[in-house]
């Protein structure tokens, strides 16, 4: 009962605030920049066994995942060949950044299946199959 009438009235006591605080991680997203974009199309050459067959790709957009360390997080949704030559059915990448620079990638990270995180198409890493 205690922690309930301690967080009301912290709510009440920030209502008038003029900067407002995300809800959640969800709230503070933005769409990935063009750079952003570049990066971790040159960075998937790198990373997959054959960059070259992906296809199905969805890029999320960005949010601030932990903000004491600065570090923003981006999902990948792709299909791409396993080392076997088949395709593996859509996966889930999760990349860390701080001021737009990949720190790492998590794959298969259930934080991009939140149905709050927007998602776009993400040709220019499909496009890796043109070259």
């Amino acid at each position: 009962m205690n922690k309930l009438m301690i967080m009301a009235a912290i709510g009440v006591a920030t209502a008038g605030c003029q900067t407002a605080v995300p809800q959640s991680v969800a709230d503070t997203q933005r769409p990935p920049s063009k750079a952003l974009k570049t990066a971790i199309v040159n960075a998937a050459r790198d990373f997959l066994l054959d960059p070259y067959s992906i296809r199905d790709a969805e890029i999320s957009n960005v949010v601030l995942f932990n903000p004491q360390a600065r570090i923003d997080a981006v999902c990948i949704k792709a299909n791409a060949k396993n080392g076997y030559g088949g395709y593996t059915g859509r996966q889930a990448t999760s990349v860390s950044l701080r001021d737009g620079k990949i720190l790492g990638a998590t794959a298969n990270d259930v934080r991009c299946l939140d149905p709050r995180l927007g998602y776009h198409p993400f040709k220019e890493l499909e496009s890796l199959k043109s070259l």
